[in-house]
């Protein structure tokens, strides 16, 4: 997963970084050199009142000088929560990035509030034509001209969910006394992690309303993914992935496919299965490998108080992306760590990418599926990538519908057992009564409380991922051809950058059955 703090100004901001030229140093920051200071909130304000303040007289150099100083402020200070989220993740009962961590995400809608504030400035600013001439492109300020209903009262709500997640990273590390999975696990912390989620459902249904939409599915479409394709298509595919792909999850479900996943493997041999991979692809991917050693930009070491996750993460200031992993210690590793890797890659490449969460989790699981066919003996772990990848078909769509009705609840229908009683029926028609399931698992799906309606992303992804390996197979080299051509792409749209790679779209008629032949010909 790549895990970013998604902004409705990131896009905008990271493409006039673009505009402007700016590229990383030769010399790269070892990580363990890198310095977390808490920002201060003070300055960021005062830089953005001097960019405003610019924005008034009609000196074009002094303003962007005044907007670039506000950049650095900006850019400083996520690269700060960034670092004091990974620190913080690494053992979640240290106290101290703990209040760091919350001091960021609680701050976050202030800093976001502030480049909303300064681009408005900017929109009626005298210079507006000369800013888009030489800087921003044309038409940049369209957006900005009317009413900014980033205000007080929509940063305020922000605040509150920043405080709801920081409640859930709480109830996190309070878990972590339990055995994770177990009946004792959610007997003691399903319950309170649960009502966290009604009261984030509400709270984003709030949010929702304040911007004029009848639903929170829509405004998180708009909001934060820039999707090009509907909620209702995309509830489309997953009935069709219900349809297609279940019985053959459920086929697969006692077959046993998954014991080389379980096999013993340290964190070395996980490294080395990538810096194989890396090694034998060449090209970018070999370069931005040979980086992340050099500069100690992961950390994938086991830890019994570590966030029980993985993420990568864009470290701007330093213009280094970073992997954080907390290992099973098992072969699976290896596929996870080159699930973060192909993110690393990308804004390696890019020197932060900014394209949809859709395209960038097409180049993570592009990478597992490249790392098959450049990797070393491969052959088990092949046939563990394609249940994975039945798994992510069935499992994510299910995690996808379930997500999609559940802020469907309001009012007293909004409550804890209807959660419980909705995901039971959606795990029960995906197939998860063949697997095992316990109806209040949904509480340990991290999307729903951090990075709402993400989830469809893995889905729509994971079908362009596999055309790279069914393209490898026909042609060796084709994949990674086309996955090294678009390493660097500037296209935020799904459908568009399909299209502009050559690829189909998930939407297809027919490319579930093509889907479905191909598991079918590996795993039976």
């Amino acid at each position: 997963m790549k895990r970013n703090k998604l902004r409705l100004a990131a896009l905008l901001l990271a493409l006039a970084m673009l505009l402007c030229g700016c590229v990383a140093g030769d010399g790269l920051v070892h990580y363990k050199l890198m310095k977390y200071e808490r920002p201060d909130m003070t300055a960021v304000r005062q830089t953005l009142e001097d960019a405003c303040s610019a924005a008034e007289g009609e000196d074009v150099d002094a303003i962007l000088e005044a907007v670039y100083h506000f950049y650095d402020a900006y850019d400083w200070f996520y690269t700060c929560s960034a670092l004091a989220d990974i620190r913080y993740c690494s053992d979640l009962t240290d106290s101290y990035w703990e209040q760091e961590s919350n001091f960021c995400a609680q701050n976050s809608a202030d800093v976001d509030a502030a480049l909303e504030e300064l681009y408005y400035a900017l929109a009626q600013s005298p210079c507006r034509q000369e800013l888009e001439a030489e800087f921003f492109g044309e038409g940049f300020f369209e957006s900005y001209d009317g009413e900014n209903l980033w205000d007080a009262e929509f940063t305020d709500m922000l605040v509150r969910e920043a405080q709801l997640q920081s409640r859930y990273y709480a109830l996190s590390e309070q878990s972590l006394a339990y055995e994770y999975g177990t009946e004792d696990y959610y007997d003691a912390c399903a319950g309170d992690m649960a009502q966290l989620l009604v009261e984030m459902i509400a709270l984003r249904q709030e949010i929702a309303a304040y911007w004029g939409y009848s639903d929170y599915l829509q405004f998180a479409w708009d909001f934060y993914y820039y999707r090009d394709y509907t909620p209702s298509q995309a509830g489309a595919l997953l009935e069709q992935i219900r349809q297609e792909l279940v019985p053959l999850y459920r086929q697969m479900s006692g077959s046993g496919v998954w014991d080389a996943s379980y096999e013993p493997c340290p964190e070395k041999e996980t490294l080395g299965y990538v810096r194989r991979a890396a090694k034998n692809m060449g090209g970018t991917v070999a370069e931005a490998f040979k980086v992340l050693e050099a500069a100690g930009l992961y950390d994938i070491a086991y830890g019994e108080n570590k966030y029980n996750s993985s993420f990568e993460i864009y470290l701007t200031s330093y213009w280094e992306p970073f992997i954080f992993m907390n290992s099973t210690l098992t072969a699976y590793d290896q596929l996870t760590l080159a699930h973060e890797f192909g993110h690393f890659c990308n804004d390696y490449a890019s020197y932060g990418s900014y394209v949809g969460v859709d395209v960038s989790e097409v180049f993570s699981q592009g990478m597992e599926y490249l790392s098959l066919c450049y990797g070393q003996n491969t052959q088990a772990l092949t046939r563990v990538k394609m249940a994975d990848s039945l798994n992510t078909y069935v499992e994510q769509a299910a995690f996808a519908s379930f997500e999609q009705q559940m802020y469907g609840l309001s009012g007293e229908a909004l409550t804890v057992e209807n959660l419980y009683s909705l995901y039971d029926t959606v795990a029960r028609s995906y197939g998860f009564d063949s697997v095992g399931y316990d109806r209040r698992e949904f509480v340990d799906i991290t999307h729903y409380y951090t990075n709402p309606l993400y989830i469809i992303s893995y889905v729509v992804s994971n079908d362009a991922a596999m055309q790279l390996y069914q393209l490898e197979q026909e042609e060796s080299g084709a994949g990674l051809r086309l996955y090294e051509d678009n390493l660097t792409t500037q296209e935020s749209y799904f459908l568009s950058f399909l299209d502009s790679a050559g690829l189909e779209s998930p939407f297809a008629p027919g490319r579930i059955q093509k889907v479905k032949k191909t598991l079918t010909d590996i795993l039976q």
